[in-house]
Protein backbone atom coordinates (compact mmCIF):
# COMPACT_ATOMS: atom_id res chain seq x y z
CA UNK A 1 0.00 0.00 0.00
CA UNK A 2 3.21 2.32 0.72
CA UNK A 3 4.27 2.01 -2.65
CA UNK A 4 0.89 3.22 -4.04
CA UNK A 5 0.64 6.79 -2.21
CA UNK A 6 4.37 7.23 -3.09
CA UNK A 7 3.73 6.79 -6.80
CA UNK A 8 1.13 8.92 -6.29
CA UNK A 9 2.87 11.41 -4.47
CA UNK A 10 5.83 11.36 -6.60
CA UNK A 11 3.39 11.62 -9.66
CA UNK A 12 1.67 15.06 -8.27
CA UNK A 13 5.55 16.38 -7.06
CA UNK A 14 6.45 16.06 -10.80
CA UNK A 15 3.51 17.47 -12.35
CA UNK A 16 3.42 20.70 -10.33
CA UNK A 17 6.70 20.85 -10.33
CA UNK A 18 7.70 20.90 -6.59
CA UNK A 19 10.17 19.20 -4.75
CA UNK A 20 9.48 15.91 -3.65
CA UNK A 21 10.15 15.22 -0.13
CA UNK A 22 8.86 12.33 2.18
CA UNK A 23 9.34 10.76 5.18
CA UNK A 24 7.80 7.71 6.69
CA UNK A 25 7.89 6.87 10.07
CA UNK A 26 8.99 2.97 10.69
CA UNK A 27 9.08 0.95 14.10
CA UNK A 28 11.84 0.38 15.62
CA UNK A 29 10.31 -2.97 18.28
CA UNK A 30 8.26 -5.73 16.83
CA UNK A 31 6.01 -6.88 20.15
CA UNK A 32 3.39 -9.95 20.07
CA UNK A 33 0.16 -9.10 21.40
CA UNK A 34 -1.47 -11.91 23.03
CA UNK A 35 -4.37 -13.90 20.64
CA UNK A 36 -7.72 -12.81 21.23
CA UNK A 37 -10.91 -14.69 21.12
CA UNK A 38 -13.36 -12.60 19.18
CA UNK A 39 -16.95 -12.95 20.30
CA UNK A 40 -20.33 -11.29 19.39
CA UNK A 41 -19.49 -8.41 22.21
CA UNK A 42 -16.91 -5.50 21.01
CA UNK A 43 -13.48 -7.30 22.69
CA UNK A 44 -10.49 -4.72 23.27
CA UNK A 45 -7.29 -6.76 21.04
CA UNK A 46 -5.02 -3.37 21.85
CA UNK A 47 -5.07 -0.42 24.04
CA UNK A 48 -4.24 3.54 23.20
CA UNK A 49 -0.41 2.75 22.60
CA UNK A 50 1.05 6.79 21.66
CA UNK A 51 4.12 4.52 20.38
CA UNK A 52 1.90 2.20 18.06
CA UNK A 53 2.97 2.31 14.41
CA UNK A 54 0.81 -0.77 13.32
CA UNK A 55 -0.80 -3.55 14.34
CA UNK A 56 -1.06 -5.95 12.13
CA UNK A 57 -3.80 -9.06 13.06
CA UNK A 58 -4.59 -12.43 11.33
CA UNK A 59 -8.49 -13.57 11.68
CA UNK A 60 -7.57 -17.87 11.88
CA UNK A 61 -11.77 -18.45 11.16
CA UNK A 62 -11.92 -20.50 7.79
CA UNK A 63 -15.33 -19.33 7.51
CA UNK A 64 -16.17 -16.07 9.73
CA UNK A 65 -15.53 -12.74 9.62
CA UNK A 66 -15.00 -10.12 11.95
CA UNK A 67 -14.91 -6.24 12.08
CA UNK A 68 -12.46 -3.90 13.64
CA UNK A 69 -12.99 -0.38 14.48
CA UNK A 70 -13.27 1.84 17.67
CA UNK A 71 -15.38 0.71 20.80
CA UNK A 72 -19.16 0.65 19.29
CA UNK A 73 -18.08 -1.28 16.02
CA UNK A 74 -20.54 -4.09 15.62
CA UNK A 75 -21.11 -7.02 13.11
CA UNK A 76 -22.60 -5.05 11.23
CA UNK A 77 -20.55 -1.82 11.35
CA UNK A 78 -16.52 -1.44 11.07
CA UNK A 79 -13.72 -2.21 8.71
CA UNK A 80 -14.05 -6.16 7.85
CA UNK A 81 -11.43 -8.39 8.37
CA UNK A 82 -12.36 -11.51 5.72
CA UNK A 83 -11.89 -15.13 7.31
CA UNK A 84 -8.24 -16.36 6.75
CA UNK A 85 -7.07 -12.58 6.04
CA UNK A 86 -4.63 -10.06 7.64
CA UNK A 87 -4.89 -6.63 7.98
CA UNK A 88 -2.89 -4.22 9.04
CA UNK A 89 -4.05 -0.99 11.22
CA UNK A 90 -1.78 2.06 11.51
CA UNK A 91 -3.57 4.29 13.99
CA UNK A 92 -2.35 4.32 17.66
CA UNK A 93 -6.20 4.58 19.32
CA UNK A 94 -7.94 1.79 20.81
CA UNK A 95 -8.81 -1.14 18.74
CA UNK A 96 -11.69 -2.92 19.14
CA UNK A 97 -12.85 -5.80 17.28
CA UNK A 98 -16.06 -8.08 16.90
CA UNK A 99 -17.29 -11.73 15.09
CA UNK A 100 -19.87 -11.53 12.48
CA UNK A 101 -20.99 -14.91 13.94
CA UNK A 102 -19.11 -17.83 15.81
CA UNK A 103 -16.25 -16.88 18.04
CA UNK A 104 -13.25 -16.34 16.44
CA UNK A 105 -9.33 -16.43 17.09
CA UNK A 106 -7.52 -13.88 15.92
CA UNK A 107 -3.21 -13.04 16.20
CA UNK A 108 -1.75 -9.79 16.04
CA UNK A 109 1.54 -8.33 16.23
CA UNK A 110 2.73 -4.53 17.51
CA UNK A 111 5.02 -2.30 16.34
CA UNK A 112 6.39 0.61 18.16
CA UNK A 113 8.24 3.75 17.37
Amino acid sequence: MRGHYLSIYVLLMVLSGAPATMAFTEGKAILSVSDATITSTATLVDGQDAFRVALSCTNHSASVNVRWGDSTVTATKGQKVPFGSTIEIRNSAPVYMISEGASVTVSCTKETK
